[in-house]
């Protein structure tokens, strides 16, 4: 009696270890999750059939029966339940079991646990204990045994001869354990007693061979248990593209994790939903597809109304269990590219203007520049002679004529100003910088300086925020860098309109991963998202006529460019926009150069 106690303490002992080996292998899996239950259950039983061997009171004994009963009758419904979630078969009227057969557990276990209507007592025999059975005993056994038997039939079709590999011996052993433990139990629980022959009951040890043989298999062959489907999906789940599944009706059957993810919705909110909610290049017949039609473009629509754009894959025709159940698509995230292509027709359009630019310049800045000198001129001549005729005594007609005159003058230098401006602007596209003249330069002394420029354009009450790492150094031409903070500073401020109180731009800098990153926020206006792309182009502003040439964010695209770094804009209207400028940082410098690149060009020592 001793060794045999011992015997089901074993096969609680083994079934436990397979158990939480499913669990540490992939816990995050709902199948190891299902099987493992099982097993749990199993050792639950082979354990208290430990120490029923152990006792000697009939009271005791009974309680034992009882309690049993949370380790033998939830096991047709675990085990079906996993079956079903790891293999490929398409069976609904077994899914819809699942859910009455969880809820017969919810009822029928408390009645066995409290209750004489399963086991009435419990009867000493020569070989240990024998329960004596009430009329719920039914009812527990076809919960138990009901899901079993439904999916052993399902699954005959796998005993084919000819089909080898790990998936259909796994299947194999599954089928014959399971059978084999279900005919045990009945046989030596049930039909031998009602005989009046006695029995020991091995069910409990054929269930732990069961695990240990579905554990062996799995060391053998490394694939997911019962079914490649498991396996499929993790796969599927590791992808960076989509794919989806969806039905002849237009509604997606199943999702991976990268479609998900990019509508931003649960799996429950977007299985067996119309397809074209999200993906609207398949709707109505699009969504079968031809015969001979290849990939597509399009754009799936997110949760928060972006589109990710993709490129469709040609419908692939699905089966399962036997019949015809969609067609999968594989999308592939085409952002990338399409950010590519937006850069090259940027840089297409700023090497236009470059090859332009140098002609414009040698015509136009001579004469802008006389221009220049001959209005600052005149503006000076202008304000000695009305000073001397106001000296003079004149009248108050040719008072208000020579004030008048001033504004004129003074307007006629404000736009000359502006064309030289425009023209040195023009001017900067053709100078291309060379690497062997960069030199390395403290880019948080490059922002101060570019700081203390801007700021005279800020709103009343508006402060520029700074939050700089001393240490990120650049190889760079010091002015062109320069140009950039100031304008990006400078847009931003006008982003801010002249409201005053609760505006704010902030300028970071800082390095990563071998990488200087200078950063400018603000929280004005925005920019639209239609016109966010060509925010790069030449001559395109969103500023009102007169504030802007649109050339500010266009040379600083050309210089960051040029000094091998990348420039990136996001904004949201009404909400503010983020400028992120990444350059290469440089080598670090000795002791004796540090000083020099801190102070910036043409600052002197301390010494």
């Amino acid at each position: 009696m001793m060794a045999f106690a011992l015997f089901k303490a074993a096969c609680a002992v083994v079934s436990v270890a397979l158990a939480a080996g499913l669990l540490a292998r992939d816990h995050g899996l709902k199948a190891n999750r299902l099987i493992a239950a099982f097993l749990f259950c199993n050792a639950y039983w082979a354990l208290l059939e430990f120490f029923l061997y152990r006792t000697t009171d009939v009271e005791v004994a009974t309680r034992y029966f009882r309690f049993m009963a949370i380790g033998w009758v939830p096991l047709g419904t675990l085990c079906a339940h996993a079956s079903l979630t790891l293999s490929t078969m398409e069976r609904r009227s077994l899914r819809r079991l699942l859910p009455l057969c969880y809820a017969g557990l919810a009822i029928v276990l408390p009645v066995s646990i409290g209750t004489d209507w399963v086991i009435r007592e419990a009867r000493r025999i020569s070989i240990g204990w024998y329960p004596e059975f009430g009329p719920g005993m039914i009812a527990a056994y076809l919960l138990m045994s009901t899901p079993l038997v439904a999916v052993l039939a399902s699954w005959r079709t796998v005993l084919r001869a000819g089909e080898g590999g790990g998936q259909h011996l796994l299947a194999r052993i599954v089928f014959f354990g399971i059978s084999s433990a279900l005919v045990c139990g009945t046989v030596t629980a049930v039909a031998l007693p009602i005989l009046g022959i006695e029995a020991f009951g091995f069910t409990t040890a054929l269930l732990a061979g069961v695990g240990l043989a579905v554990t062996w298999t799995l060391r053998r062959f490394g694939h997911a248990l019962i079914s490649a489907e498991a396996f499929a999906r993790e796969i599927l789940d590791t992808l960076e593209d989509g794919v989806i599944l969806v039905d002849d009706a237009g509604r997606i059957r199943d999702a991976n994790r990268a479609f998900l993810r990019w509508v931003g919705e649960p799996e429950a909110r977007v299985l067996a939903q119309p397809v074209d909610a999200w993906l609207p290049e398949l709707s109505g017949d699009a969504v079968c597809g031809s015969p001979g039609e290849g990939s597509r473009l399009g754009s799936v629509g997110t949760r928060l109304g972006e589109t990710v754009p993709v490129v469709v894959s040609r419908p692939v025709p699905c089966d399962g269990g036997g019949r015809h159940v969609g067609h999968a698509y594989v999308l592939r995230d085409r952002r990338e590219i399409v950010s590519l292509q937006r850069q090259l027709v940027v840089s297409a359009r700023l090497a236009a203007v470059g090859d332009l630019s140098a002609a414009i310049s040698a015509s136009i800045s001579e004469p802008a520049a006389r221009l220049q000198d001959e209005f600052t001129g005149l503006a000076l001549d202008w304000d000695s002679g009305g000073d001397l005729a106001l000296l003079a005594g004149v009248d108050e007609v040719c008072a208000e004529a020579i004030d008048e005159g001033r504004e004129l003058v003074d307007e006629c230098v404000e736009g000359a100003d502006r064309i030289f401006s425009i023209v040195r602007e023009v001017a900067g596209f053709s100078s291309e910088s060379e690497r062997d003249d960069f030199a390395p330069h403290a880019l948080d002394q490059i922002v101060r300086r570019s700081v203390r420029i801007a700021q005279v354009q800020a709103p009343a009450g508006v402060e520029i925020e700074v939050r700089v790492d001393p240490d990120v150094k650049i190889l760079c031409h010091y002015a062109e860098i320069e140009r950039v903070a100031t304008n990006l500073l400078v847009n931003a401020l006008h982003a801010l309109g002249g409201e005053d109180g609760g505006r704010h731009v902030v300028v970071a800098v800082a390095a990563q991963d071998g990488r200087a990153l200078l950063h400018v926020e603000d929280d004005g206006c925005g920019i639209d998202p239609e016109v966010l792309d060509r925010i790069f182009d030449p001559f395109f502003t969103t500023k009102p006529v007169g504030k802007g040439t649109g050339l500010g964010l266009a040379i600083s695209y050309h210089i960051v460019k040029a000094h091998g770094g990348e420039i990136r804009v996001s904004s949201e209207p009404g909400r503010g926009t983020s400028v992120a400028v990444e350059l290469p940082r440089a080598p670090i410098a000795d002791d004796a150069s540090a000083d020099e690149q801190r102070r910036g060009p043409g600052v002197p020592s301390a010494s």
